[in-house]
């Protein structure tokens, strides 16, 4: 989830993207990232089209390469349903959630969730963060103090309580 966050979350003008890793340089000389990488996909752009939030790339594939047999790709239904990765709120496609007809009701402690500021991810004690080696069970406020989002890294205190 941090690699994740490093590519998906930081600007490229506030944080060296590649810093500490050895990208490996394609055939139109451009950087690829095999960290985490089943494969990969180099191509050139031939034209793009502005779709309103988006900007449509149409390229040429130059280049292609499985570098790993085993395990299998993340998909973005994945990264939402196994991993809990939320869009951010400046994202196009962040969904506001739905208001409540009542008075939200704060769960108790050790159920209580926290949403990251930052990119939308939502700390679940029940599931813990083993990728930062807290358990299950483990409430927020318990979690240690240098504890950062396992999405985007951002810090502890740029969490809120997080109502269903």
């Amino acid at each position: 989830m941090e690699f994740i966050g490093r590519f998906g979350f930081k600007s490229g003008r506030d944080v060296d993207k590649f810093e500490g890793l050895q990208p490996i340089f394609g055939v139109t000389g451009a950087p690829i990232v095999l960290d985490n990488a089943v494969a990969y996909l180099e191509a050139e752009v031939v034209d793009s089209l502005s779709a309103g939030t988006h900007t449509l790339f149409l390229a040429r594939l130059v280049n292609a390469e499985i570098v790993k047999e085993e395990g299998e790709p993340m998909t973005y239904a994945y990264y939402q349903l196994v991993k809990r990765g939320k869009a951010p709120k400046t994202a196009p496609t962040y969904q506001k959630p739905e208001p409540s007809k009542e008075e939200p009701k704060l769960a108790p402690k050790a159920a209580q969730k926290w949403r990251c500021t930052v990119c939308g991810y939502i700390y679940d004690p029940a599931v813990g963060d083993s990728d930062g080696g807290i358990k299950p069970g483990t409430a927020f406020e318990d979690i240690p103090a240098d504890w950062t989002c396992p999405v985007c890294g951002a810090r502890k205190e740029q969490f809120e309580k997080f109502v269903e």
